[in-house]
């Protein structure tokens, strides 16, 4: 029996078609031509404020939108509201149909001139159906029907399974009152919705805020026919007296209990459950509810804006008996000049993190875990890209699906012009880079759409409207609505399900199995699935893969004689794109197999002995140099940044950059200056090639950025004269990772053979760490007679094979079949799995 000894782990490659692409991180088409059906009127040029609220309204598959619209800023009047449905893709005006509904005679849902200022979409009754929670600002001059927040039921289908639209129940929400009890319609800037008690039904949190920085009479020409002439467009922006003041509102769900009158009615606990100091709010723009310090139970974070406390805080809930019913703070998390905020786990730690819209340059927070009052602390970094400007409605979205979430921030101010037709500003669009938090991690790349079309924007709704998996973008403009498709990249992945081989039985060919998926569409070109071989240094052919079924291969790697090898790349045809190759530099960049019998360890080093023989070239000046210790780790902005352990699975001991004090700061002990050099101990591949093989360690906190710190890995094939590089490590893996090569793949194998380590942190402008560990060289040998099990080369596995292979027992030498650096039970099996003549 004779196998092949190395198989590489299983891989992906996603290969992406030229075009838009290659300029735009993401491929964003303006549609709205042929993706909008609306009256003109309502969705070009209103030159009104706007917030989206979106969901499968109807549950038919596709995401639809609730448009609030109302008179531009802290300003009184109201507008009529706007339901689009989607339908197959294309967003249609569905207000009349859908969303005219009432409980109150006279009052016609959407159709009512409400001063709305956000919407929420939420399930409020537990009947599996979303329903829209809305939040009404400045409206001293309307009563209260027309002046408070909504509640519009989703009234589900009827027997037939037609949809019934929305209905206004005005009893839903109380009427609220001023803090001081007076009759009074709030000036509520924000909504978060959430279960707060533990009900399973949700609960809301408006924000307040009081007299506005605008003031006066507004005009505004909102039909754009050159005066402000025409009704509702001067508007008045009242202060506030104290007498109708109001602060922050929690309203809690009555859900089941029994003195209530049902699920998706509110009550407002006033300040039973939260204290009046952590409802005060002077001028209170934005919130979210989010569990914060992962204790299993919702938070609410909000935002106080210029006056009384300007800052980002947490409300943190408590929990068992007591969710719901007290809270803790408001906690600070950053100060400043705060103005909107969202949440999510910009760097998929499991912890929640913020975007922060603040006058000033706009920043994001990470969430670095709990400190001993078990509040959630933060890292502030600010964007780079952002300008000193103000800013409002921010929302967090996978925009690429790459696995992190992306930023957009729109620019028309809430309160203070100018507002339409014309903000002076643009919205911002940035990708998630990813790596280690830093101020260049959230970065606008290029114009994914182009900046005369993303100026005075009030909200943009990330939604999946085609169903093909990639968010398109909504946007809402003075200038009106607009729809931003995105066009994913056309691209053909390969996967191997059993890995790729490195090694062969030599002169036998070899199979592996390719799995692909498509993506942006289109099918595969029957016959075009080939892979391409060059044998011992011959040109490339290519052969036919054999077709499994559901996007499965099985491709063939010709036979080739020991000790020579087999270069060879996969490639594959689209119906609508080029040739998908993987390696995607194929045929320049390829993968290799080699011809061998067995794997021989040469040279194997877990540095937990004598180190002596390795080399350690630190820096004169510079600290942070390479030492070989027991690993005492640290932790940088909640990344582990040195090791807290080696990477063996029985030892202790590792090469790090400088060893720190248990409890110590991750910036005392690391990498400062450079470079600091670790060379192995010279062994030899001479006549043979060789697999080296090892695990690393990297951490820098500007990883990604532009000249960050990396750990360069070099191999010598003469002693040390000269280099060449085998990976420069840019990316932090936040463990221990392992890397293998073929030597023959960068240099012609020799005696004299050597692998470096180098570390440089020139200018000391970072933190930075590196580690080195079980280093490992395997030779490919070729014994003559191509037969696994034949120790001493006579062409049969017999007692003489059998009693050397027992004399390496728990050792090292050829008797190790499988290369596992020692002779066990595994090669002994594969020795009598073989005996007899060799084939």
């Amino acid at each position: 029996m004779r196998t092949a000894f190395i198989l590489a782990s299983v891989s992906t490659t996603s290969l992406l078609a030229s075009g838009a692409w290659a300029q735009n991180w993401i491929d964003l088409v303006n549609q709205t031509s042929t993706r909008l059906v609306a009256p003109t009127s309502m969705v070009v040029n209103d030159n009104l404020e706007k917030d989206f609220g979106w969901g499968d309204f109807d549950q038919d598959g596709d995401v639809d939108i609730a448009v609030m619209r109302k008179f531009p800023g802290s300003i009184q009047g109201g507008f009529p509201n706007l339901l689009l449905m989607n339908e197959g893709g294309v967003l249609t005006d569905r207000t009349d149909e859908y969303a005219t509904d009432s409980d109150e005679p006279g009052y016609n849902g959407f159709l009512d001139a409400t001063n709305d200022r956000e919407v929420e979409v939420v399930d409020v009754n537990g009947d599996g159906w979303l329903d829209l929670v809305t939040c009404t600002t400045m409206s001293d001059q309307v009563n209260d029907i027309l002046g408070q927040p909504r509640v519009y039921i989703n009234k589900g289908n009827d027997g037939q399974g037609n949809w019934l639209g929305f209905r206004f129940e005005n009893e839903r929400i109380p009427t609220l009152f001023a803090k001081n009890g007076s009759s009074a319609n709030p000036r509520f800037c924000d909504l978060s919705v959430g279960d707060l008690t533990g009900d399973g039904y949700p609960d809301l949190f408006f924000t307040d805020y009081d007299t506005p920085e605008t003031s006066g009479t507004i005009c505004i020409d909102l039909n754009g026919d050159g005066d402000t002439n025409d009704p509702g467009e001067c508007q008045q922006s009242p202060g506030e007296s104290s007498s109708k003041d109001y602060d922050n509102k929690f309203l809690v769900n009555w859900g089941n209990d029994p003195n209530g009158p049902g699920p998706g009615h509110f009550y407002d606990s006033t300040n039973t459950r939260m204290t009046s100091s952590q409802l005060a709010s002077a001028f209170g723009n934005a919130t979210f509810m989010a569990d914060m310090n992962d204790d299993g139970v919702l938070d609410v974070v909000r935002v106080n804006t210029l006056t009384g406390g300007q800052n980002v805080a947490t409300l943190y809930n408590k929990t068992e008996a007591l969710q719901g019913l007290s809270f803790s703070g408001p906690d600070q998390a950053v100060a400043g000049a705060p103005y909107n905020i969202d949440a999510a786990d910009l760097n998929n730690d499991g912890k929640m993190d913020m975007v922060v819209v603040d006058d000033s340059k706009d920043k994001f927070l990470i969430n670095t875990g709990n400190g001993a009052d078990g509040f959630a602390n933060f890292t502030s970094y600010t964007i780079n890209d952002s300008v000193t400007e103000f800013g409002n409605t921010v929302h967090c979205a996978d925009l690429d699906n790459d696995g992190l979430a992306d930023v957009v921030i729109c620019d028309v101010d809430a309160d203070l012009p100018p507002f339409c037709p014309n903000s002076g500003r643009r919205a911002k669009i940035y990708r998630n880079t990813g790596g280690t938090p830093s101020n260049n991690m959230l970065d606008e790349i290029g114009q994914v759409i182009p900046n005369g079309s993303l100026t005075s924007t009030y909200d943009i709704a990330p939604v999946d409207l085609d169903g093909d998996g990639w968010l398109d973008l909504v946007v809402g403009r003075c200038a009106g609505i607009q729809i931003w498709m995105n066009v994913p990249p056309i691209a053909l992945s390969y996967t191997y399900p059993d890995g790729i081989p490195t090694s062969l039985v030599p002169d036998e060919p070899a199979t592996f199995t390719v799995q692909t998926s498509i993506i942006g569409g289109g099918q595969i070109v029957p016959g075009s699935m080939k892979l391409f071989a060059s044998v011992d240094g011959g040109p490339f052919s290519d052969s036919l893969m054999t077709d499994l079924g559901a996007g499965l291969f099985e491709a063939t790697v010709p036979a080739t004689a020991c000790g020579t090898g087999v270069k060879f790349y996969v490639s594959g045809d689209l119906t609508n794109g080029p040739v998908f190759n993987d390696p995607p530099g194929a045929p320049a960049e390829f993968y290799l197999a080699t011809a061998i019998d067995r794997v021989e360890t040469v040279f194997a080093d877990d540095i937990e002995g004598d180190v002596s023989g390795w080399l350690v070239e630190n820096a004169s000046g510079a600290s942070g140099g390479w030492e070989a210790v027991v690993p005492v780790g640290t932790a940088n902005a909640g990344q582990p940044a040195a090791p807290s352990e080696d990477a063996s699975a029985n030892g202790t001991m590792a090469w790090v950059t400088q060893n720190g004090s248990p409890g110590g700061s991750a910036g005392l002990a690391d990498v400062d200056g450079g470079p600091h050099v670790l060379t192995t101990p010279a062994f030899s591949l001479d006549g043979q090639d060789g697999i080296v093989s090892y695990y690393r360690w990297f951490y820098c906190d500007d990883a990604g950025a532009v000249g960050a710190d990396e750990l360069l890995v070099e191999i010598s094939n003469d002693g040390g004269a000269s280099w060449t590089t085998v990976e420069t490590v840019t990316t932090n893996a936040g463990d221990w990772a392992y890397n293998e090569f073929l030597a023959s793949a960068y240099v012609a194998p020799s005696a004299n053979m050597l692998v470096r380590f180098t570390i440089d942190d020139s200018p000391n402008n970072s933190v930075t760490e590196a580690g080195v560990d079980e280093f490992h060289v395997e030779a490919l040998i070729c014994d003559g007679t191509g037969c696994i099990g034949d120790l001493d080369g006579n062409g049969v596995i017999d007692g003489a094979d059998l009693g050397a292979l027992l004399a390496q027992w728990g050792g090292s030498g050829n008797g190790d079949l499988d290369g596992s650096g020692a002779v066990d039970g595994a090669d002994l099996g594969a020795l009598l799995a073989a005996w007899g003549n060799c084939p």
